[in-house]
């Protein structure tokens, strides 16, 4: 792996990751580039920072549930604090919003345990996530969703390079423009490196990383 560079948000110049250009591989696809956004989603400061950010693009928008994925609780706690205050003036003041977190099964398919579901069942969840590179994961916590019951209100990223996924806008601090050079490839498939013998650096897993 080579040195990381700082890359700045567009949309708020106090939010900031690492990108560390390499060969990575994540359970959908090889990358060239990992966003590390550990203290984004881990510092007090950048979190809430993030949360307001994002609890702007939902203020007009019912939501009764936001689903943590890939290790977005503290953002999570923040944005519902944010979509939920008298400040904001949005559809959401005033309510108690739920923030849950699915499991996986043995198939890598979303479940929620009983006493959770009635926290998806005839809600409108907002979908909070660290990267969606190619909408696969958000794909997956839609049917999940939908199978439980729920109804999706909205997408959000920190890292996304997508821009929609059903027709709903994906919601991000950071954006493929923000990595010109970054490329995924899917299940690894025409991936240069793999085809020029380059092995992996690390394991991608949405804690982080492990060096191989």
């Amino acid at each position: 792996m080579q040195q990381p560079i700082r890359i700045v948000s567009k949309q708020n110049n106090k939010i900031f990751a690492d990108a560390i250009p390499g060969h990575f591989a994540t359970n959908h696809s090889h990358i060239n580039y990992y966003l590390d956004m550990s203290a984004l989603k881990h510092c007090q400061s950048l979190a809430a920072e993030a949360a307001q950010y994002i609890a702007y693009h939902f203020s007009a928008t019912s939501v009764d549930t936001i689903l943590c994925l890939e290790g977005t609780e503290y953002i999570g706690a923040f944005l519902a604090r944010e979509l939920t205050r008298d400040g904001l003036g949005g559809m959401n003041v005033g309510k108690d919003l739920y923030l849950a977190e699915p499991e996986s099964n043995v198939n890598g398919q979303f479940i929620f345990a009983d006493n959770l579901r009635t926290m998806v069942e005839h809600m409108n969840v907002l979908v909070l996530v660290t990267s969606a590179s190619t909408g696969q994961t958000l794909s997956q916590t839609r049917e999940c969703v939908e199978y439980y019951g729920g109804r999706i209100s909205g997408y959000s990223a920190l890292f996304s390079n997508i821009a929609e996924l059903g027709g709903k806008p994906v919601i991000s601090l950071f954006s493929g423009e923000d990595l010109p050079h970054y490329h995924n490839y899917v299940h690894g498939r025409n991936c240069p490196d793999c085809v020029a013998g380059v092995p992996l650096d690390a394991i991608v897993t949405p804690q982080g990383y492990t060096k191989l």
